[in-house]
This record gives C-alpha cells, structure tokens and sequence, in this order.
C-alpha cells in the first residue's frame, strides 16, 4: 500500500473480506450519518484553510463564503474536490471535546476519518472517492498529533435509485445543470424504503447518487465490515431495495 500525491491507493476490491472473515452479501445500504448532528457536534477543533490564518479557538463558525458553499455542494454530489479546497490542516482547542471525538468526524462539513474505519476504507474499492490525509496539530499549532487522519474527498458516484419505485420520499429541485430531479425522505429512512437498480452491485463499494444528494450508499461488505468493527457510530443505515428491470 503507497500513498500518492496525499491520498491513500486503495488495494484490489474486497480485500478485507478475502481473508475469511466474513461472508460477503449482496446488499445495498443507505447511510444518512449527516443528519446525525450529535456526532458533529463540537468536536473541539477549528481549521486552516490554505493561504489563509487558523479558525479562532472556538466553536461558533462564521458565515461561510460563497466558494465554500459552492465547493460544500459539489462535495455533497461527489463532484470530486482538489485537495486545496479543502482544507490545509486543523488544531485542538478543546482536548475534552477532543477526546470524544469518534472515527468520523467533520470539519467544516467535509467527512473526515481515523483509526479502524480508515482501516476498513483502505480495503475497499472507494472509486473515485479518496481518503486525503491531511495534519491534525496540538493548540500549539506546531506540534502534531499521531494520526494518521483522512478526508474522505468524495468523487463516486452511481445513477441507482429509483424514485418512483420508492416510499417514504418526496421530490426536491430540478437540477438544472443535470436536468435530473434531487429527492429526499419525507421522514426518517427505512429498510425498504429506497428501491435501487442491480447495477448498484457493480463497482465502488462507497458512492453518492446524484438524485439522492446528502446521503453515502455502501456495499453489503462494506456495511458488515463497519458493523463488525463496533465503532459505536450510529451511520442510520436503511437498507435498499433491489430492483431486476
């Protein structure tokens, strides 16, 4: 395993699962982890953006600018972002705060991962998708800490839901770059909930519909392999609906 140009070169599909831990399934689930605001909530650490000075120590944000609302919105469709837009590096402020912090976190609505669930995405076939390590520092802003840690620069993505095949979801806008219509759950995600097409079963394990912009949809190993890991990260997974057409 090598890293290139700052992002981590993922090892043949399936890997984790080759060696005999577990059975793969044939599944497809739906995370809505971003609507999980307990687990983002102030994680004690503030950010540095490149060519510009550290994030005050504190844990009111300022109003975001315009390029990173547009570069929050290509984030969260998986139109790969280059690495410096995002950011340069963080500090700790709040080591409390800090020390609760799970193997998922966020700064500035960008994923970012460490310990076991890096170690589970480095086994899969991500896609496009990257994990972009980048330096987390004491609040001396000079000492750094163990790491390693990655953004998860989303760049996959897979045409699968079906909407009209679907309950428990409801129209949004009209994108009009793509010409495709955005959607979203009435309430909260079910089993079922989501019909997908078969061909969600083919390629990355990790990927971002266009139509369903917000949520991360994973393999059936990749989801078992986080489930095994007992991260105690609620992902609110829901599982899709396969669909033959």
């Amino acid at each position: 395993m090598a890293f290139a140009a700052g992002s981590f070169s993922v090892p043949p599909k399936h890997a984790f699962f080759m060696k005999g831990l577990f059975e793969v399934t044939q599944d497809v689930w739906i995370s809505s982890v971003g609507s999980n605001s307990q687990l983002f909530d102030k994680p004690g650490i503030r950010e540095k953006y490149f060519d510009q000075d550290w994030a005050p120590a504190k844990f009111e944000f300022d109003t975001p600018t315009n390029e990173h609302m547009q570069n929050l919105q290509r984030y969260k469709r998986a139109d790969k972002l280059q690495r410096r837009q995002l950011l340069e590096a963080a500090y700790v402020f709040d080591e409390k705060r800090w020390s609760k912090v799970k193997d998922l976190f966020a700064l500035e609505g960008f994923y970012a991962v460490k310990g076991k669930l890096a170690e589970i995405l480095k086994q899969f076939d991500l896609g496009g998708t990257d994990l972009v390590e980048f330096p987390i520092y004491q609040a001396d802003k000079t000492t750094q800490l163990p790491g390693p840690f990655y953004f998860l620069n989303l760049g996959s993505q897979k045409d699968c839901l079906l909407p009209e095949l679907s309950t428990n979801l409801e129209a949004g806008v009209l994108n009009v770059r793509t010409g495709k219509r955005r959607w979203r759950p009435k309430t909260v995600l079910h089993d079922g909930d989501a019909a997908v097409t078969i061909a969600a079963l083919e390629g990355a394990d990790l990927w971002v519909d266009p139509k369903f912009p917000g949520k991360i949809f994973m393999s059936g190993p990749l989801h078992d392999a986080i489930e095994a890991a007992g991260l105690k990260i609620d992902f609110l997974f829901a599982k899709a609906r396969i669909v033959e057409e």
